[in-house]
């Protein structure tokens, strides 16, 4: 899989987390080796799959030189042995958290690989293009005999042959296709059988498929999905329209009456007006707007698809022609009412990695899932046997309602005796009622209800050993999978490390209180707050309260007494705090600095509530306190600890680097 998520908590620190793994032995070749540490050996085609594979992990993008590399590996590889050789590997509580690691992590792997994948690369394909399709369709149901099934398919070739012999295809579809919109002109889908535009994900898979392959004007074969029998002539393939970011101000017309129209264009053109004083478009529309959701966001509406059903004609129209983020748009009239539109943003799709979480939310409730599931199941109980004991099972609950079977799983996996009763196995091991009823326990395994006792017995039997099967296949990954096997290997090594570090330098440098005052002393001057700008914010949830306070403010209340002002009451419903800032910060405060002193602000509409900004003029720049410099003094050495820590380890490993040749492993340098 191109992209994996993986949860190694703690380990942010570690920059090469691709850099794992056993190194070769020197041996009487070494000539080509580009470092030699202790007996191992780096070559150049594993120092090229490592610098490649830290290039695609870095956070920043940036790619360090060979050279530059070379030397992070290496030190990183020195730790990791110094760990192992303190022992770090065989402490308990580093074997149950790389067991636990391996445990939890391997699932979800081989879901992702096996199932996940395939289809969110599809599906990632798809997403670039928009389709506008009409299909004929005859409908199948689940019981039909063999003769019906015939009798559907023939029927569907019957339309196929009309249109080819020149019949419109949307008459084809309004008179004779099973599809119950295509003859309902209310319908906001297949009327006359035009499905509209669509994109991956909002069709069954076998349709979806066709509708991307099928040429453009051709009328296809008739072919079979889970629904029945269609044929599909796809009019257009277009490139995806970008999704768009809008904020609005509406304003909605009240009935039919010229009365009302007239009402509501004068408040729109109120709006207008402001907006051309001047005032600031989100001010503007929490005042004005008469959408309350997006009112209270400063008329952002989010993000809208071109795709999405039962948008207005009229505004999409609008909407999605406006040119360039940050346009406003003058008055425009939609089913909606009213409206003043800005463009605040324009999506476009990423890179597979960039769009992974957004695909994966899309994809995760649509049947192709469950059936790649599935399938991945029932290869996993065949490959390692799984039976299940049913006999054993229904015995257990024989006479009890089936509601109550769960539960009765549940609590028996906490008795002694009942707890041993053998109820199935998957390869070579056995999984007793105690399994089970961990498995049962466990609220987020969703197992659905059958209407017989022993039978709901039996499905709540089979849904543990389908997770049991899949579970077996996933730990066998590090034996099977080479991917899986350098992610546990990184992990392994990453936790070792992150015990070295956390003994030898981080808690060593936080915990030394008198050497820390001694760099602090040493380096006293490097520790200063510049000159910052003091901004003194006033923030309420409660429009009227916030009004009511800044009157106070306004008025020429003191700081001091406005103190007392806002805590009078024992719950604080307003709340203001001094913000100190060397210079912009792109945030909010960035409104604030270019006031004279003891001005303000606008009002601002600010996360769902209310907010003001008085400048306070500058807070002059002065030494920090030790405790004000002690996150940076313990981090400086950290630093110091660290490089001493490196220093011992090449030179007890005798580390001998070859840049050169590490700069020839690249074929483009």
């Amino acid at each position: 899989m191109t992209m994996l998520r993986l949860g190694w908590p703690g380990l942010a620190v570690l920059f090469l987390a691709g850099c794992g793994g056993g190194t070769a032995l020197i041996t009487s070749s070494d000539t080509t080796a580009v470092a030699t540490y202790g007996n191992h050996a780096l070559y150049p085609d594993e120092f090229l799959l490592e610098y490649e594979r830290n290039a695609i992990l870095s956070a920043s993008g940036a790619k360090d030189t060979p050279e530059e590399f070379l030397d992070r590996l290496i030190n990183y590889r020195l730790k990791v042995l110094e760990a192992e050789a303190a022992g770090y590997h065989e402490e308990p509580a580093v074997v149950d958290e790389i067991h636990s690691y391996r445990a939890a992590f391997a699932r979800p792997y081989l879901v992702d690989r096996v199932v996940l994948a395939p289809i969110l690369l599809d599906f990632y394909e798809k997403k670039k293009q928009i389709v506008h399709a009409s299909h004929l369709f005859t409908r199948l149901q689940p019981e039909m005999s063999p003769t019906d099934t015939l009798r559907a398919y023939n029927r569907a070739l019957a339309l196929r042959d009309s249109v080819l012999q020149g019949m419109a295809f949307a008459d084809v579809a309004e008179l004779y296709s099973e599809d119950a919109a295509a003859s309902s002109p209310d319908a906001r889908q297949g009327y006359r059988g035009d499905l509209g535009w669509f994109t991956a994900g909002m069709m069954i898979k076998d349709f979806e498929d066709r509708a991307y392959t099928e040429p453009v004007g051709a009328v296809s074969e008739v072919f079979r999905s889970q629904y029945g029998y269609h044929v599909i002539k796809v009019h257009d393939r277009r490139p995806a329209i970008p999704s768009i970011r809008l904020s609005q101000i509406l304003v909605r017309i009240n009935g039919t009456a010229p009365e009302s129209t007239a009402v509501a264009r004068k408040k729109i053109e109120e709006a207008r007006d402001r907006l051309d004083a001047g005032q600031n478009f989100a001010f503007v529309a929490s005042e004005l707007s008469e959408e309350a959701n997006s009112r209270h966001r400063g008329g952002d509406v989010g993000l809208i698809r071109y795709l999405t059903r039962g948008l207005d004609s009229a505004f999409k129209e609008i909407a999605f022609n406006i040119h360039n983020v940050g346009d406003v748009t003058d008055i425009v009239h939609t089913g909606y009412g009213f409206q003043i539109l800005k463009l605040t943003g324009r999506d476009t799709l990423g890179t597979y990695e960039d769009e992974f979480e957004d695909l994966r939310r899309e994809a995760r409730n649509l049947p192709r899932m469950f059936k790649a599931e599935e399938e991945l199941t029932q290869s996993a109980r065949s490959r390692y046997a799984a039976s299940l004991d049913t006999l054993a099972l229904t015995s257990l609950v024989g006479g009890m309602r089936r509601d109550s079977v769960r539960a009765y799983f549940s609590a028996a996996a906490s008795d002694d005796s009942l707890g041993r009763i053998v109820i199935g196995h998957v390869a070579d091991s056995t999984y007793t009622l105690r399994h089970l009823g961990r498995f049962t326990a466990d609220r987020s395994n969703r197992i659905l209800n059958e209407q017989i006792t022993e039978a709901q017995a039996i499905r709540i039997g089979d849904a543990f050993l389908d997770y049991a099967a899949v579970t077996h296949a996933a730990l066998d990954l590090e034996q099977t999978d080479e991917e899986f096997a350098r992610i546990m290997q990184n992990f392994r090594d990453g936790l070792l490390l992150f015990k070295l570090m956390e003994n030898a330098v981080w808690t060593a440098a936080s915990e030394d209180t008198a050497a820390l005052m001694a760099h602090y002393d040493a380096n006293s001057d490097r520790y200063w707050f510049g000159d910052r700008h003091r901004i003194m914010e006033v923030f309420a949830y409660d429009d009227s309260l916030h009004k009511a306070a800044i009157l106070q403010l306004d008025g020429g209340m003191s700081w001091a007494d406005f103190y007392d002002y806002v805590r009078k009451d024992s719950v604080i419903k307003v709340r203001f705090d001094t913000v100190l800032v060397e210079g912009p910060t792109r945030s909010v405060y960035d409104r604030a600095l270019g006031l004279e002193p003891g001005s303000r602000s606008e009002i601002i509409p600010y996360r769902q509530g209310f907010l003001a900004l008085f400048y306070d003029g500058i807070a002059p720049a002065r030494q920090k306190t030790f405790e004000e410099a002690r996150a940076e003094v313990v981090s400086e050495y950290q630093a110091l600890l660290e490089e001493r820590l490196v220093a011992r380890l090449r030179a007890m490993y005798n580390v001998k680097t070859y840049p050169g040749r590490a700069r020839r492993a690249f074929p483009d340098r």
